[in-house]
């Protein structure tokens, strides 16, 4: 059996219309396949910005340590397959048709969405190859995400900002107790460096009171190791200090920027809750660091995918995460406004933001639309981008075209949404 038909059906059930929280329809999914996701450990990771690098960064670190990893995170950027892996082994076609083919004819008894599917397909993926550990990255909020049905080793937190408020709710405190919903009885929880100073204390009351609840721990990871850069590198790469207790460390990484550090931090907080159940040596943490890119396939995190000419691909689709963006390269130094920038975007989106900040790199805007449904036009990226202040604009058919005429004119930067890099690497 050919595998477009199964994803063809699968990707019919990720319309903006279809998204539904909730864990009923999983735990059926899960009951019919005799609950995989208990028979291996598993680390749990939500947050808005940051969990994928913090997942790939655990998943490297217990490769290296020489365990059988798997790794769930989300969406893709080129196959569907690259959301499930094991020891970044991507999971065949052959697998997702055997496994999905029941899963869609059961899912469609109960109107499962795509993110149910997938996750059950991934559950029941690392319980067959009987990985030692997985790592779970979830897909929205947490307190109603599919992967929530799991009780993990421990439950990590990254940065929280405003995203899906459609869904998660109109304020950051709101949106940080959809987050704290992953946090279980007697499950330690690590909560990574929050950015804005206005919301900091607010999300540490709302973390300590739901760990209170759950009779559980809970870390903050800027109370007990501090992550400094020493230098990020003009092919995105960079050194960072790590002061832990008593201890000083020095790393290098393949995912380059401040807000890696802050991750990195996260991981460190981490580490010493999973060392209660796997080895983990000093040398396992720094080859993870340095080759977590390699270990995990992960892309798109202020990524040099080409040089001659130089071309950044970026995954970022939120004020922060382009801000991230700005700050990497002007810290790897690159010139301001030397850049030609390929931008496209979903409409539930902060998408003036995100352009907002763009603006201290941009030479050229080229304004593309990727082929999904809840992409916003050209036109209307168009209106956005005037209402920011551009001046140089350019609008293109596809994001195909944005990318081959914005590769004649300079350094180019790919970024605002994880369909339009998938356009965007496919044309490259």
């Amino acid at each position: 059996m050919s595998i477009e038909p199964l994803l063809n059906e699968l990707y019919a059930m990720m319309s903006h219309s279809k998204v539904k929280l909730g864990l009923t329809r999983i735990q059926s999914l899960c009951e019919r396949l005799d609950n995989p996701y208990t028979r291996y450990p598993s680390i749990h990771v939500a947050g808005t910005n940051g969990k994928g690098s913090t997942c790939a960064m655990i998943s490297s670190i217990l490769q290296c340590a020489g365990y059988n990893v798997g790794l769930y995170t989300s969406p893709h950027i080129r196959r569907f397959n690259e959301r499930i892996r094991i020891n970044n082994e991507m999971i065949s076609d052959e697998d997702i048709v055997r496994i999905g083919k029941p899963l869609l004819e059961s899912g469609r008894e109960i109107d499962a969405t795509f993110f149910e599917i997938t996750t059950a397909m991934a559950f029941a993926y690392f319980a067959e190859h009987r990985v030692d550990v997985a790592i779970l990255e979830t897909g929205m909020g947490g307190r109603l995400d599919a992967t929530n049905v799991v009780e993990p080793l421990a439950s990590v937190i990254t940065q929280i900002d405003y995203d899906h408020m459609e869904y998660l709710g109109a304020t950051i405190e709101n949106i940080a107790l959809e987050k704290a919903g992953i946090i279980k009885s007697n499950v330690p929880v690590i909560v990574g460096q929050q950015g804005a100073e206005s919301s900091k204390q607010l999300m540490r009351q709302i973390f300590e009171q739901r760990a209170a609840e759950a009779h559980t721990t809970v870390t903050f990871a800027e109370d007990v190791v501090r992550v400094e850069v020493d230098d990020i590198y003009p092919d995105l790469s960079m050194s960072v200090s790590v002061i832990d207790g008593d201890l000083l460390h020095y790393y290098t990484t393949s995912l380059a920027g401040a807000h890696q550090a802050r991750n990195i931090a996260t991981v460190m907080a981490t580490l010493p809750h999973i060392k209660n159940v796997y080895f983990i040596s000093e040398d396992h943490v720094r080859d993870g660091l340095r080759l977590v890119d390699a270990k995990t396939g992960i892309e798109g995190r202020v990524q040099l995918i080409r040089t001659d000419p130089t071309v950044v691909l970026d995954v970022s689709h939120n004020p922060s995460g382009v801000q991230a963006l700005v700050d990497t390269l002007q810290q790897a130094g690159y010139r301001d406004h030397s850049w030609q920038v390929v931008f496209g975007g979903m409409r539930d989106k902060d998408l003036l933001g995100m352009l907002e900040r763009l603006k201290p790199l941009v030479s050229t805007l080229h304004l593309c639309t990727p082929k999904f449904d809840r992409a916003i036009s050209v036109g209307g990226l168009e209106q956005l981008s005037a209402q920011a202040g551009y001046q140089r604009i350019s609008t293109h058919d596809s994001v195909a075209d944005a990318v081959q005429q914005a590769t004649l004119r300079g350094p180019v930067v790919v970024c605002g949404s994880f369909y339009v890099a998938d356009e965007a690497v496919a044309a490259l």
